[in-house]
């Protein structure tokens, strides 16, 4: 099942707003520390599909497309940004809500 391009965008525009908005975001298994909020907001959607690992790529290497993923690799990229987050002590205000 292809997961619709209306709702790939929601889903990751919420999640991606919240670690735009970090300062700083240290990756420390990959060795990398960036700064999201001075990129711009596709800059940072390429480069967190590139830090993925688990985030599927086509035979050239380059990420695939949100529209082209299935549900649970869509999850599966929110559970890596999310992990981040938690990570850098950060708690997305939509998790807060829920509690």
């Amino acid at each position: 099942m292809k997961i619709r391009n209306e709702f790939s965008r929601f889903m990751h525009g919420v999640v991606l707003k919240e670690l735009w908005a970090l300062r700083y975001l240290e990756i420390r298994e990959l060795h990398v520390a960036i700064r999201p909020f001075y990129l711009a907001f596709d800059t940072l959607k390429q480069v967190l599909k590139r830090l993925d690992t688990d985030y599927p790529k086509d035979k050239e290497g380059k990420p695939l497309s949100y529209t082209k993923l299935n549900n649970e690799e869509v999850l599966s990229h929110i559970a890596f940004i999310e992990r981040l987050m938690s990570e850098n002590h950060h708690e997305a205000n939509y998790l807060k809500e829920m509690k």
